[in-house]
């Protein structure tokens, strides 16, 4: 019996503050490739990626990650959907998920549905649920007895959920009740954990990230400032300072359409060094920065940096020393494109 999966992704991460698509892990995957990488190595040959709030900025980094995507995926195949009823809630994504599904050549038995904010789920739970794999198959994984993610739904329950569902609980109401869902303990086979709050994120992120400096990398995926905030809280500070370097649309006197950013092999080294020298600061608690690299539009952010501390002086002070010498020592260069026509490299050799 064949299969595919189903990753929903289209969510607004309201509590969150961004869509959850976006944040970036520690094994170096955003949750959205992450969750590819678990559909796929689960056995999954098609993935159908349902996306919706943000979608300009998924696919935006989905561009920018494309030989990450192309490795995960492999000999199968990706189908991105949009929804853009997004703000109906979960249910919304199933339903355009579902329908997206019954569209496939290959003609699957099933689909395994992942949720985008669980990203402790292991491919041995999607294997071992999606051995149940049949066209009238409902399945639920339990983990300590408790439902949770992933779940297995069979071709012909597709079109009734698509009929049926809504609000924010997905397919949850079109289960409830029924005598032929069936369960499949996934004990040890990972954590069903959804991250709905920056709070839920930082204790995770925290457990596998060392104090003081959170995040330090040139990437070319967006940069989020609010998020970097998030991963910068802690207790004990009295301060966070952020800096958001963004791309504006003028440079003495003259026009600027957009610009790209390239970078020496060395630059990801060189910001890790700046980042651990200036957290050493006394009174920091923690910190973060991104340089976003290729190419980027006016209002997009090129430079992030936040600043967690004891006292307001000392997030200050740090914060404005890191962005300094990210500026004068990160070995990059911008290229200025203008409305003429005409472009200008900045900081080149």
């Amino acid at each position: 019996m064949t299969y595919a999966g189903l990753l929903l992704a289209g969510g607004m991460g309201k509590r969150m503050g961004l869509p959850k698509a976006l944040i970036r892990l520690p094994n170096g995957h955003s949750m959205l490739t992450n969750s590819m990488r678990i559909l796929r190595e689960g056995g999954c040959e098609d993935v159908v990626l349902v996306v919706g709030a943000g979608e300009s900025y998924v696919r935006k980094s989905l561009d920018a990650a494309r030989a990450e995507v192309r490795e995960i995926i492999g000999d199968g195949r990706l189908f991105i959907v949009s929804n853009p009823d997004f703000e109906e809630g979960m249910s919304s994504s199933v339903r355009a998920g579902m329908r997206a599904l019954a569209q496939l050549d290959s003609k699957p038995d099933s689909a395994v549905v992942q949720l985008v904010d669980t990203p402790d789920i292991s491919p041995d739970a999607i294997d071992k649920i999606a051995r149940y794999s049949a066209p009238d198959a409902l399945v639920v994984a339990t983990y300590d007895g408790q439902i949770g993610h992933p779940t297995l739904i069979g071709r012909n329950h597709w079109e009734p959920i698509a009929s049926t569902v809504t609000g924010d609980v997905g397919a949850r109401q079109y289960f409830n009740g029924r005598s032929d869902v069936q369960r499949v303990a996934c004990d040890g086979l990972g954590s069903p954990v959804d991250l709905d709050t920056p709070e839920q994120l930082a204790a995770r992120q925290r457990t596998f990230i060392p104090a003081d400096v959170v995040r330090a990398e040139v990437t070319n995926d967006t940069v989020s400032v609010s998020y970097l905030e998030i991963l910068v809280r802690d207790r004990r500070a009295g301060a966070v300072v952020s800096f958001s370097g963004t791309v504006r649309d003028h440079d003495e006197g003259r026009t600027v359409t957009n610009l790209n950013y390239l970078t020496h092999p060395t630059a990801d080294e060189t910001i890790k060094k700046i980042a651990h020298e200036v957290a050493a600061t006394a009174g920091v608690r923690a910190l973060a920065v991104q340089h976003r690299v290729g190419p980027l539009e006016i209002g997009d952010v090129a430079l992030g940096c936040v600043v967690s501390a004891d006292h307001r002086k000392e997030a200050f002070e740090v914060c404005a020393e890191l962005v300094e010498r990210v500026k004068s020592e990160l070995p990059i260069w911008k290229r200025q494109i203008f409305e003429d026509g005409t472009d200008e490299w900045v900081n080149a050799p």
